[in-house]
């Protein structure tokens, strides 16, 4: 084998193993992106519940 075929070689299994860690990577955001985007709402959801309540507590006050 020349050292040619070697670095060759040695760049394919490199790549192999890169696009495996992506597929891999992207099987694991998929699920972990559903509940990060429920979370968010969730926040959101707590914020304007919140900026709600101020808003009556000021009103009863006024």
């Amino acid at each position: 084998m020349t050292a040619r075929e070697k670095k060759r070689r040695a760049a394919m299994i490199a790549v192999a193993y890169y696009l495996e860690q992506e597929a891999a990577i992207n099987k694991l955001e998929v699920k972990d992106y559903s509940a990060w985007v429920s979370s968010g709402k969730e926040v959101l959801m707590d914020n304007r519940n919140m900026v709600q309540r101020r808003g009556r507590a000021l009103r009863k006050r006024a």
